[in-house]
């Protein structure tokens, strides 16, 4: 399969050739420290979340899909994933806000910040 940057990525034969796959592939489509999820040789979270050929999946603080890509690579948009995560922090930090912190405690809500 084509990688971003033209070169061919061969289907990897361990976890190690994987990460080093996704590595390169971040590196390529510019995303820096954005962290990445690898999923296991036997493909479960590509089945799980419909990811193939390729996609980035937000998953928001409620554990479910935000925002999906187009398949990739080429329909890789980072921008987009920035604009989805930002909706995102928004959302979290609103509802933060709004929830007193023992009911978000209760509701096992994701902080953000210093906790004191």
């Amino acid at each position: 399969m084509g990688a971003p940057d033209g070169s061919v990525v061969e289907e990897p034969i361990s976890l190690d050739e994987r990460c080093e796959n996704a590595r390169r592939c971040k590196e390529a489509l510019g995303l820096g420290e954005l962290p990445a999820l690898i999923d296991r040789l036997d493909g479960a979270a590509d089945r799980a979340y419909e990811a193939w050929p390729d996609r980035m999946v937000l998953i928001d603080a409620d554990g479910r899909i935000a925002w999906r890509s187009a398949p990739g690579p080429f329909g890789f948009e980072p921008a987009e994933l920035r604009v989805a995560l930002q909706q995102e922090v928004r959302r979290v930090r609103a509802l933060e806000a709004t929830t007193p912190a023992s009911a978000a405690d209760e509701a096992g809500a994701i902080t953000t910040g210093t906790e004191g």
